[in-house]
């Protein structure tokens, strides 16, 4: 134990000449201790302790009746302050032990004593400073110890409980892939004997992990239930290592997803397959038919539409044009039967058959007979005898590669000639007439585009009576595009073709009305089939004399005659213009019975008759016997022809 320590002073004794006073021996003491060791403490604080300590052994020094062991409380104040580096203790030594020897060269064994006292309190000092320290790490061990032991507990106490519990099946394989034990989960989805199932595809699986260095992987998996049946699964699998690294157990988590599966499998029927009738959609039969085109070999593509569906819809209801749909599809069905063919529902009437071809194929003819010969027996629908025809478009092509779109397309082009032919004709794919009308269509496409911005010119013509005079200006479209030149009358009937016959309308009216509004002469316009049955006509009409200020008799609109037998609308439009101040002119009229009446009905300005066949004798007779009864009714002949019996012509 060491003696309570009291007051020390500050200066000591004085030293002998030559010796060291206090302040120097603490000033190169300090220097010592902070080159030796680290600590926590200001130099200046630890440079005013040193000198107390030097106080007290030049005091001890000075009095050899003073216990040496005073000085022991040095000794434990260098540990206390963490001044306990490698050479600390031995460099105090040295400073103290030179400056008291100077300070009393005759008191060596005084020296040593006080000396000894400073290193002991050092070393045991020192001796329980590490002890406690042991013990804290003893004691934080123990503590570790004890929370793994418990974290071990609940770790395994919490896996019991999600083992014994999880509504998912659980089981646990050793390294080897061996089954070790499952829960009641699995053993109630798979049966008691889940080792005897085929678990080939977990254990390739896990030794697939091992090669990839992945600890988690996930795999679908069909079991069979304990009545036999299949079970499909996802299966979670995992590693659990041991403590050389390596997998101590294979853990697989199975979850039964037989029912989305079997969801997924229903949706994905259902979107490639029509409801209706069963058969491949498009989205299915183009990669069919892509697949196919993929190999060698010639093939047969068959692009129907049924013509009596829309009839049955109108006239019996929409659910006996369902039912009659899947009649054809079966009956289809049934001609493709004999072949390696797909039968397909492209759209609403529309269905493909696609035959690959080989030494047993028929003709196209043949082929056209045996659909026709299948679909002719008539369908029983709401107690009546439907008959049922086809119009089919037909390509045979052995180019293989070819775009399964292009090769649709051009069946379906085929199938739109054959129909120009009538109802139930069928066509075989001709490639020059096909360009053609590929042309025509990609121009038809441009229209809407060309209109608005402003590719579509008018011009306007001279319309001049037998005298020559000048009565009427005649607006004509006209379209430049690449290089082609496109009338008026291609572009009419090109609007009725892409449904841009109102929107043309409304734009051809407005111009030619701004026209007139500057002009003495009044200005014709021509219309199409569509605008001429347009209800919207005199809407059109209207606005456009009424925005422009149009006088009576300034507009003179010629209306399409042939569209006239379609239905009442041109009559009544023919009628509402007339109330409006409008003249009104027919073109293209065959001077039939039925246009005749309507000429008499209506006494329009104008009737351009339709041109007589070439070299057909009767008809320029009739045409000639014709014409004054038209001007009987009232109206002037128009025609493009100047050697025409016309009364006006339009330059």
């Amino acid at each position: 134990m060491t003696q309570p320590s009291r007051p020390v002073p500050l200066t000591g004794s004085a030293p002998p000449a030559g010796a060291p006073s206090v302040g120097e021996v603490a000033e190169r003491w300090t220097g010592e201790l902070v080159r030796t060791a680290y600590s926590p403490i200001a130099r200046a604080k630890v440079r005013r302790k040193l000198v107390q300590h030097v106080g007290l052994l030049d005091e001890l020094l000075a009095s050899p009746d003073l216990p040496a062991d005073e000085a022991v409380a040095v000794g434990e104040w260098l540990v206390t302050a963490r001044f306990t580096g490698d050479t600390s203790l031995g460099s105090s030594l040295e400073v103290l032990g030179r400056a008291l020897a100077a300070r009393a060269p005759d008191s060596p064994e005084r020296v040593a004593e006080l000396l000894g006292a400073v290193a002991g309190g050092y070393a045991a000092r020192l001796r329980l400073q590490v002890f406690g320290e042991h013990e804290e790490v003893r004691a934080s061990l123990l503590a570790a110890l004890e929370r793994t032991r418990v974290e071990l507990h609940d770790s395994e106490a919490r896996f019991r409980q999600v083992f014994a519990h999880s509504a998912a099946g659980i089981a646990v394989f050793d390294a080897d892939g061996e089954l070790l034990e499952s829960n009641a989960a699995l053993t109630g989805m798979l049966g008691p004997d889940f080792g005897g199932q085929d678990l080939s595809g977990l254990r390739g699986e896990w030794a697939a992990m091992a090669v990839r260095g992945e600890d988690v992987s996930h795999v679908e998996q069909m079991f069979l239930d304990p009545s036999g049946d299949p079970l499909w699964t996802n299966v979670a699998l995992s590693v659990v290592a041991g403590e050389d690294g390596g997998p101590r157990y294979h853990l697989a988590v199975v979850e039964d997803v037989t029912e989305q599966r079997m969801l997924r499998e229903y949706l994905r029927h259902q979107a490639l397959h029509d409801v209706l009738t069963g058969l491949p959609n498009r989205q299915s039969f183009l990669p069919k038919l892509e697949e196919v085109l993929g190999r060698p070999g010639s093939i047969t593509l068959c692009y129907l539409d049924v013509d009596s569906v829309a009839i049955v819809n109108d006239g019996l209801g929409y659910e006996y044009g369902d039912e009659l749909l899947k009649v054809v599809a079966g009956r289809l069905t049934s001609v493709a039967e004999g072949l390696t063919a797909t039968v397909a529902r492209i759209g609403g009437d529309e269905f493909v058959v696609l035959v690959e071809d080989g030494p047993g194929t028929p003709s196209i003819s043949e082929l056209a007979a045996m659909i026709d010969g299948a679909l002719a027996e008539p369908v029983r629908l709401a107690g009546h005898a439907v008959g049922v025809s086809a119009g089919m478009g037909f390509v045979r092509t052995a180019a293989r590669g070819l775009d399964a779109m292009a090769l649709l397309r051009q069946a379906h082009s085929t199938l739109r000639r054959a129909e120009t032919g009538g109802k139930g004709q069928w066509g075989i794919y001709d490639a020059g007439h096909d360009e053609k009308e590929r042309s025509r269509l990609s121009l038809i496409a441009a229209m809407p585009g060309a209109l608005e911005t402003g590719e579509i010119a008018i011009d306007y013509r001279d319309v001049r009576d037998r005298s020559g005079e000048r009565v009427a200006l005649a607006a004509r479209l006209r379209w430049e595009h690449d290089g082609t030149t496109v009338g008026h009358d291609d572009c009419l009937r090109y609007a009725d073709e892409l449904g841009l016959a109102g929107a043309l309308a409304e734009w051809l009216l407005d111009e030619a009305c701004s026209f007139a509004s500057l002009e003495a002469l009044p200005v014709l316009v021509r219309l199409s089939a569509d605008q001429s049955r347009d209800p919207d006509l005199s809407g059109l009409v209207g606005g456009a004399v009424r925005g422009w200020a149009l006088a009576e008799g300034q507009l003179w609109l010629s209306l399409d005659s042939a569209a006239a037998g379609l239905g009442e609308e041109v009559e009544e439009n023919l009628s509402v213009l007339a109330d409006m101040g409008v003249r009104r002119l027919l073109h293209g009229c065959a001077l039939g019975q039925g246009e005749l009446a309507l000429l008499e009905r209506q006494r329009p300005h104008g009737v351009e008759p339709a041109g007589a066949p070439d070299g057909s004798e009767l008809a320029r007779r009739a045409r000639e016997a014709l014409l004054p009864m038209v001007r009987g009714a009232g109206a002037l002949v128009l025609s493009e022809r100047a050697d025409d019996d016309a009364d006006l012509v339009v330059g």
